[in-house]
């Protein structure tokens, strides 16, 4: 952007940029490092996108309070101050549904929005015929209730009809024929999904509800699901099982928002998981009470209850062994004899202070109004310690959702990119190039045209493959190592290929066929052809950070050491060629061969740590603790960058080398969806295992892409 030429001779230039970067909130006082003539400074929303700019670039974390007021300049303060009012529904059934214009209630997973429906249809005297939707019975018992409603005027609720998308599209061609009672409404309730049918969004009103956020919330959903006489049934002691019940479900459910933080993965955990758990609890305990008023603490079944909530109930969603791991934990820390005890800590050193820490402990009493009034007194809004994260977790989850908004508005501007190069396209196909170049190109043009130039100057134009003789082709890593370069020097050429053909095209002097337009169309909205994408690399990145990261990957492979285990097309065959290396030097089996991980501190020489059979990589990041002297540690810092970490295959059982030590996993990159391997290492004095779980602390091997 010419406003922005001299960007980084003012940022250099600026002595309290630190300043400004470490502040809570950034996008309140943002520097000035745009060029611009101060008799005439730019409009608001101008000057509001300006700072949007600048925020994505330093601060990602708040894209969305700098995009709020970028917003609020364009549309108005009252804008974004509708969307924090509550949605009255009677007032918007009356004024604006009628008998042919249904209402789509949509919700995040996990969140039913039919009890909004039920509670209005109650308080305005509206009769109500609901029904489910998912199975051959529903759709033929919501045809009846329809052709009903439509003639006596009642109220229709179809439950969860994103279960059943191609029935919809015939709802929506039924509802264009009926001729029904001015008093018929129809609402439909339904989670966000691409399958719903388009045309019938566009017949209805769309109505969003998602559960207000934080552990407070949770509770009091939680309790008012519950029925009151099934929670005060005997013996006592089981209002504080519910209790746990809940404490438990809410921290499942609100980590859920930080993922891969919170879990490696999103997994719906929803109100059927909590019935099921509730009618489990019950059965344990009316089984084991056998009709007495108490139960003393130590009599209660809390292995099968641990069991079958971590095995059956919750852990039957979860598909990632440390995820698993991470819900035994929490549920043996939760479900205990201890849990009786007076002080017992719900959340311990809530504030992670050194000094005087601050428990949150479990309410006293055993009656149910006793923990709702605790409930009640709680803050609206929790910090992630709550959850058992640290503080500063919150700055992952904005940064998450400001590249969400952002992936989403280049989505958006899709549909105008594409209508721009059909309409190119068809210019060339009746031969008009020459007419298209005298009458000027399209602006997308000489942007890619420019993107293009300076790709290809960026990128090495070959990569020398390795040299194979009778001696290396027997050594695993000079096989790997072979396969590695072939591939890369193959991505290599067609990329080169690819990107001269887009200076062609752009030039006019070469027609596009449909794989030239399928792939100059994914350039142009900054996205990564599928000829190009022949390793994992994280969901959402852009083309442009795929090809500085691939002209480094390239880099390597020229140089070979140090590894950047990140770095590497396949980084887990890299692994597996060392412990075939070591195996076939001494004759060993690979069975008998453990790998050993040793993270020198800064400054010591990995030379110390290092045997014949180690191999050292680079680029390694701890998330969630830091390492010292070879020892995790807690931190409050959200990543750590490793120095050279040396990876040691020793033959033999696997010994701990005194003292706790933890099993962590190794994932290719922050979105945690691709687990490379495992390693152990021993935790320093002091340190909780239970808060390492919590924490999610674990291996990346590369954030270049995030």
């Amino acid at each position: 952007m010419p406003h922005f030429r001299r960007l980084l001779s003012k940022v250099s230039e600026l002595p309290e940029l630190a300043a400004w970067l470490s502040q809570a909130a950034p996008e309140q006082c943002v520097p000035t490092l745009w060029d611009g003539e101060p008799a005439a400074p730019p409009a608001p929303h101008t000057l509001a996108m300006y700072r949007l700019l600048l925020i994505q670039a330093f601060r990602p974390d708040r894209v969305i309070a700098a995009a709020t007021q970028l917003v609020t300049a364009v549309l108005g303060a009252g804008y974004m101050a509708k969307a924090e009012t509550e949605l009255d529904l009677a007032s918007i059934t009356e004024t604006q549904l009628n008998a042919t214009t249904p209402a789509l209630l949509c919700s995040v997973p996990g969140y039913d929005a039919s009890g909004r429906v039920d509670d209005m249809a109650t308080e305005l005297n509206k009769p109500l015929s609901s029904i489910a939707i998912g199975s051959a019975e529903g759709f033929n018992q919501a045809e009846r209730a329809i052709n009903t409603a439509c003639k006596t005027g009642r109220w229709v609720m179809l439950k969860n009809v994103h279960l059943a998308p191609v029935w919809l599209v015939q709802l929506e061609k039924k509802l264009h024929s009926l001729q029904p009672h001015p008093n018929f409404r129809l609402f439909l309730t339904t989670e966000i999904s691409p399958k719903l049918p388009v045309n019938l969004l566009r017949a209805g009103r769309v109505l969003v509800f998602e559960p207000p956020p934080g552990i407070r919330a949770n509770l009091l959903r939680t309790f008012a699901t519950v029925p009151a006489a099934r929670m005060m049934k005997q013996p006592s002691e089981r209002a504080r099982l519910y209790f746990l019940l809940a404490w438990f479900h809410g921290i499942v459910q609100e980590r859920l928002r930080y993922v891969p933080l919170g879990w490696a993965k999103y997994y719906e955990f929803n109100e059927s998981d909590l019935r099921v758990a509730c009618d489990t609890l019950d059965t344990w305990i009316d089984a084991t009470a056998m009709g007495r008023t108490n139960l003393p603490p130590e009599k209660v079944p809390w292995e099968a209850l641990v069991t079958l909530l971590s095995q059956c109930i919750y852990g039957g969603k979860i598909d990632n062994s440390f995820d698993q791991r991470l819900l035994h934990s929490f549920l043996c820390k939760l479900f205990t004899p201890k849990s009786f005890e007076a002080d017992f800590a719900l959340v311990a050193n809530v504030d992670g202070a050194s000094g005087n820490q601050r428990h949150i402990t479990m309410p006293d009493g055993n009656r149910r109004d006793h923990f709702l009034k605790w409930i009640e007194e709680l803050s609206d809004r929790q910090t992630p310690s709550w959850l058992g994260l640290p503080n500063n977790a919150e700055k992952v989850l904005l940064t998450n959702q400001g590249s969400d908004l952002v992936s989403k508005l280049l989505k958006m501007q899709q549909l105008e990119d594409e209508e721009e190069l059909a309409y190119n396209a068809a210019a060339q196909d009746h031969d008009a190039v020459a007419d298209s170049m005298v009458a000027g190109r399209p602006a997308w043009m000489k942007t890619l045209h420019a993107t293009a130039t300076n790709w290809l100057q960026l990128l090495p134009k070959e990569l020398p493959t390795l040299r194979r003789t009778v001696e290396n082709i027997k050594d695993p890593l000079y096989r790997f190592f072979e396969r590695e370069v072939a591939a890369g020097a193959s991505l290599l050429q067609q990329v080169l290929h690819d990107l001269r053909s887009v200076l062609s095209i752009c030039q006019g002097e070469m027609k596009q066929t449909n794989e030239t337009r399928a792939m100059v169309g994914a350039l142009v909205r900054g996205m990564l052809p599928g000829s190009w994408r022949r390793y994992a690399v994280a969901r959402g990145c852009t083309v442009q950070q795929w090809v500085g990261d691939f002209a480094h990957r390239v880099t390597q492979l020229a140089a070979s050491i140090p590894v950047w285990l990140g770095g590497l097309l396949n980084p887990e065959a890299y692994i597996t060629a060392t412990r075939q290396c070591v195996a076939q030097a001494n004759s060993w089996s690979l069975e008998e061969l453990h790998l050993q991980v040793t993270i020198p501190d800064p400054g010591t020489p990995t030379e110390n740590a290092q045997t014949e059979w180690s191999f050292s990589v680079t680029g390694l990041k701890l998330q969630g603790a830091t390492v010292k002297g070879n020892r995790l540690l807690l931190t409050n810092t959200i990543m750590v960058d490793l120095p050279h970490t040396v990876l040691t295959w020793i033959r033999g059982p696997e010994t701990s080398t005194g003292g706790q030590s933890l099993t962590l996993p190794v994932y290719l990159n922050s979105a945690r969806s691709e687990l490379l391997f495992t390693v152990r290492l021993p935790i320093a004095p002091g340190q909780e295992p239970h808060a390492f779980y919590e924490r999610g602390v674990a291996l990346l091997t590369s954030t270049a892409l995030n």
